[in-house]
């Protein structure tokens, strides 16, 4: 074996945007599929969504595909002819290797890169950079062997990987049946029902009111319209929903701050509930606790302070619930931007018990999801080893550490 660098094994074209204008979501017979980053990309292959009839760049029907900006060294083979733009290089493999074994070469060595990235607003490599890469070389006969040995053993760990992510999604959906049942039926199986009026919701308990969110606030208040450029700690907190984590936590990797002549019209109380208003992320939500100390919020965010009509964790609930999310999805899918207003929000149709029975609901589903969480935990643990299993079986393959 023998180190080398990747431009010594391979040829490297890196791609080219067309003008946005070129672009076009309809297939033609003179237009090619076009790949400008990794946004289309799958488990090993791309589903190319956009097609252009003025490709700069074109990659062939094999080559590997190679993500140059963030993510850096995200790999997918290419099934048929495509256009590339900036976000991706072509590498094919030349008459010392096989395209086979180049495609386990730079699963091994694309962590070189790390130490590379360049770019202010988001991670890039260049293609010498790329090029230079230090990669393992073993003579024909033993790069036929690590292929063979590394598509049966990595295509086990991915099977495993699968059934593991299967679990979780199963738990997820499990856990939002329980939060659903709870916050529409009530904790007690024989309670008598009575017909809701409204299809995505069915039967309620007969002693439940429906009623919309602007009656269980005191008003609905949107965030404030500044840019995150503080980091000072003695600041109050600036959320903005992408420091909210899929279990409801703030990052604490994500922290920015506003001066407090700024945020003091939008300091959040105890048990504030924040709302998600534009974009992806429509429809999620974050209770304000004290615990994060003093915060303020960001403009795309919308406050609900509950009034004494509903407890403030029986509303976070609901807002985990299929209730809710069915409300979101009936009006996203009718408006023409992805956008939900305050006004939209407040006449969004919530299910009320007594606020003694929230309270039992509220601190019931607190127990219970701490089991959730337990095995979500769990199973995400063993994903990551399974995950990191897989990485140092290709290491070991690929620098020979395997005897094959």
């Amino acid at each position: 074996m023998e180190s080398i660098r990747l431009k010594y094994i391979a040829k490297i074209d890196m791609g080219q945007s067309p003008s946005s204008s070129d672009y076009t979501t309809e297939n033609d017979e003179d237009g090619i599929p076009f790949l400008q980053g990794t946004a289309e990309f799958g488990e090993k292959y791309p589903t190319p969504v956009v097609y252009t009839t003025q490709a700069n760049k074109i990659a062939d029907e094999g080559d590997i595909l190679f993500s140059v900006r963030a993510p850096v060294g995200q790999i997918n083979i290419n099934k048929d002819k495509v256009g590339i733009g900036r976000g991706l290089c072509a590498i094919k493999a030349n008459n010392k290797t096989s395209q086979d074994y180049l495609w386990w070469v730079l699963h091994a060595s694309r962590g070189q890169l790390k130490l590379l990235e360049t770019g202010t607003t988001y991670a890039a490599v260049s293609v010498e950079d790329i090029s230079n890469m230090i990669v393992p070389l073993h003579e024909k006969s033993k790069q036929n062997k690590i292929v063979a040995y590394l598509d049966q053993e990595v295509a086990k760990i991915d099977a495993l990987i699968k059934k593991k992510i299967r679990l979780v999604e199963l738990l997820e959906e499990k856990k939002k049946a329980t939060i659903s049942q709870a916050v529409t039926k009530g904790l007690n199986p024989n309670v008598k029902l009575k017909p809701s009026g409204i299809d995505w919701l069915g039967d309620i308990p007969e002693h439940w009111e429906v009623v919309k969110l602007k009656y269980l606030t005191d008003g609905l208040k949107y965030g404030a319209n500044e840019a995150a450029e503080e980091d000072n700690p003695d600041f109050p907190r600036y959320i903005r929903i992408t420091d909210i984590d899929e279990n409801g936590n703030l990052k604490p990797e994500t922290f920015k701050s506003i001066p407090l002549e700024i945020a003091n019209d939008y300091i959040l109380e105890d048990g504030d509930i924040l709302f998600a208003r534009s974009g992806a992320t429509v429809g999620k939500t974050f209770r304000y606790t004290s615990n994060y100390g003093k915060s303020a919020y960001a403009g795309y965010l919308i406050r609900m302070r509950p009034n004494l009509k509903i407890d403030s964790k029986y509303m976070y609930y609901f807002t985990l619930s299929n209730s809710y999310w069915s409300q979101i999805y009936i009006d996203s899918i009718q408006a023409t931007i992805q956008n939900f207003s305050g006004d939209k929000y407040a006449n969004m149709l919530v299910t009320i018990p007594s606020i003694d029975e929230q309270l039992k609901i509220a601190e019931f589903l607190d127990n219970h999801l701490i089991q959730f969480t337990f095995l979500r935990d769990k199973i995400n643990n063993s994903i990551d080893l399974l995950t990191e299993k897989r990485t140092a079986i290709i290491s070991a393959a690929i620098n020979g550490e395997i005897n094959l």
